[in-house]
């Protein structure tokens, strides 16, 4: 009798399991090195979020009281009206500001602290501004923003009277 085995090239169970072990550490270091970079960019997306809604909030605030004929400030909110009848209103509350138009509504994650309106007058006394001073929580840092709209005789003449 001829014992006829045929012998196939194949790994020990030693080897497959060194193999395997060996794959699940490097597998268990990549996920570590994933999740913190992954972290990492959360954060940084996080803090520029902050930035770029306190940029939008600038500039809309800015635009919008150059742009717009009149504005009006009552607590925790500031309506402006426009020369063609277009209205815009922000609102402010608690944890973030909101700014309607007619056809827009943007939303800023920007805490507001307090609200001034004053009248001041330029350093030649020539021209008189409203006054608006936000003081706003960004990034858990306390800014004050101060934006002036010019006021035209003519309004002053209508606010002396009524």
């Amino acid at each position: 009798m001829h014992n006829n085995s045929v012998s196939v090239p194949a790994f020990s169970i030693t080897e497959a399991v060194v193999g395997m072990a060996i794959t699940a550490i490097i597998m268990g270091i990549l996920f570590v090195i994933f999740s913190i970079i992954t972290g990492r960019m959360l954060d940084f997306k996080n803090q520029n979020q902050l930035v770029n809604d306190l940029n939008r909030l600038t500039y809309s605030l800015n635009k919008d009281i150059f742009e717009k004929e009149k504005m009006i400030v009552l607590p925790n909110e500031i309506y402006f009206n426009g020369y063609a009848g277009e209205k815009i209103h922000y609102q402010f509350s608690d944890d973030y500001i909101l700014r309607n138009s007619e056809t827009f509504v943007d939303t800023f994650r920007i805490r507001l602290n307090k609200m001034d309106m004053d009248t001041v007058k330029n350093k030649s006394g020539q021209f008189v501004f409203q006054k608006i001073k936000l003081n706003i929580e960004s990034n858990e840092k306390k800014l004050d923003l101060r934006f002036y709209k010019r006021l035209y005789p003519n309004e002053l003449l209508k606010s002396i009277q009524k």
